[in-house]
């Protein structure tokens, strides 16, 4: 280990390369190439002289997990600063960190540095790891959400040399030196279980608002749950008009391009876990409080895995490998069906959000209570200049194990603000684009919106069958608009052209950026 508790952040050889070091993980964002393109270019070295470590939790800092968007506003300024601080010390100059303008490797597109490996099929992801001598571990599930073992019968395997069956409290499993074989005779396992009680779906909106815990102002806070400006109660009751309105977010699995896998390793009493974590010091709380082991003795290592949209922060799949390689006295590779990544995996939470809200008589909005219960309060700050708001998230209860997912609940609150947008604009009979800049007053956000719209011939009349909708957001000091035109016929639905502009500020890599917007649309 580099420091038993602190690690470092850069390491310099003799040759004059840098082995450098972070917590982070790379899921398809392209973090890898960005993170060494930053410690590059304080280091004043090129990116050939810098190897980056990343989520290894013996080895890296804890930099938090990979998650909303994060990584580039919070990360990449930590890594300069440890590497100006390097810098100056093999120089002795100062740790100034360089100013964009005067930028040599931040700012250009550094191509990915695996990015070959990936097209030609030599990348290596979580689920190609199998060492020699590891046993593969097929889990038999219970059908229900969440329920207790009761009992078992597994007499078809009674005798056989090839597999043995391990049982962990309610976690039953086989394991075998092929996974075939391991899932052939899980599937001759019957089980009994005892279900736990799970509010029906269609009772969760009344759920949550019978659970919500109320909002409570944390200016301080990353995603602050409760933003109060004015009296939107008083100015609400003594509206000229008012409309309200609810939306609801369903539940939704993140079905992962690469289902996840874990390979367990026991030596004496420390586990070390290979796997596709996006939050690998997470991952290793989790793993250590499940076995009742200290974190110490807990040693992830992250592989960079095949895209997780959130669904990979949780340590599902580590601890089950922990629990079962403890039992089994060997190396355990636990690797999930694409059926156990919709049934096993948390959840997007589901959201219900209320909006109530008031114009005045010139077709202002002066007054707006908006609700999220629930999904969370990513992207809940309002665009838009209203004088008197309460815009809040209300914590509540959930039967189902739910957790991020991509963009977090900035999905979730952006389509129920901007529909609700829409909807005075259609009542009012006043376009859409019109009414949204008659509410803002960021000049960032309205020069997005209207070179957008110039861009996408906004005001054009649409064809027959055709139509044009817009939406814009404001959310981590960045603005974005996207325009749609759609096609309907019967009652299929058609994107035919997307427009999208996003101001958000000094480009780290040009080319990934624009790979991070053409794959969002």
């Amino acid at each position: 280990a580099q420091g038993q508790d602190v690690p470092v952040r850069v390491q310099v050889s003799e040759s004059g390369t840098y082995r450098a070091f972070t917590g982070k993980m790379d899921m398809g964002q392209g973090a890898r190439a960005l993170l060494t393109q930053a410690f590059a270019e304080e280091l004043s070295v090129p990116v050939d002289r810098v190897e980056l470590v990343m989520g290894d939790t013996l080895l890296c800092p804890d930099d938090g997990g990979t998650w909303s968007s994060l990584t580039s506003p919070q990360t990449v300024p930590v890594i300069r600063q440890a590497a100006a601080a390097v810098r100056a010390s093999r120089t002795g100059g100062t740790d100034t960190l360089t100013a964009p303008a005067s930028w040599r490797v931040l700012g250009t597109s550094v191509p990915r540095i695996d990015s070959v490996a990936i097209v030609t099929g030599a990348r290596l992801y979580p689920s190609d790891m199998v060492p020699d001598g590891v046993q593969h571990a097929a889990v038999v599930r219970s059908p229900y959400h969440a329920a207790r073992l009761v009992s078992f019968n597994a007499a078809t395997l009674d005798g056989r040399a090839d597999v043995r069956l391990l049982r962990d409290g309610d976690l039953l499993a086989v394991v075998a030196a092929d996974l075939l074989t391991a899932r052939r005779a899980a599937s001759e396992v019957t089980a009994e279980w005892a279900p736990e009680a799970v509010t029906p779906q269609a009772e969760w909106a009344e759920m949550f608002k019978a659970t919500a815990v109320e909002s409570v102002e944390q200016p301080r806070a990353r995603y602050p749950p409760l933003i109060v400006r004015g009296d939107a109660a008083s100015a609400l009751a003594g509206a000229v008009r008012r409309r309200t309105a609810s939306y609801w977010a369903d539940p939704i699995a993140h079905v992962p391009l690469e289902p996840r896998a874990a390979v367990a390793e026991w030596d004496g009493d420390t586990v070390t876990i290979h796997g596709g974590a996006q939050a690998p010091f997470l991952v290793r709380q989790e793993v250590a409080q499940a076995l009742k082991v200290p974190q110490q003795n807990v040693r992830i290592i992250a592989v960079d895995s095949g895209g997780a949209f959130g669904g990979k922060q949780r340590g599902e799949c580590e601890v089950e490998a922990a629990r079962i390689a403890r039992l089994a006295g060997a190396p355990v590779r636990v690797a999930w069906t694409r059926e156990e990544e919709f049934t096993c995996s948390y959840t997007r939470p589901a959201g219900l959000i209320e909006v109530d809200s008031a114009i005045d008589t010139d077709g202002h909005i002066v007054a707006m209570r908006f609700a999220n219960y629930n999904s969370g309060a990513a992207g809940l700050a309002l665009p838009y200049d209203i004088p008197n708001q309460w815009v809040g998230f209300y914590r509540t209860q959930s039967d189902v194990r739910q957790g991020s997912y991509r963009s977090l609940a900035a999905v979730a609150n952006t389509f129920a603000r901007e529909s609700h947008m829409d909807e005075w604009a259609a009542d009012l009979q006043v376009d859409p684009v019109e009414f949204r800049l008659r509410h803002i007053t960021d000049d960032r956000l309205r020069e997005v919106i209207e070179r957008t719209a110039e861009r996408f011939g906004w005001g054009a009349r649409a064809a027959e069958g055709r139509g044009f909708g817009m939406s814009c957001n404001l959310e981590k000091d960045a603005r974005l608009a996207l325009f749609v035109e759609m096609e309907v016929a019967g009652g299929d639905a058609r994107v035919v052209r997307m427009v999208a502009t996003g101001d958000f500020g000094a480009a780290l890599n040009p080319d990934t950026l624009q790979n991070q917007m053409t794959g969002a649309l």
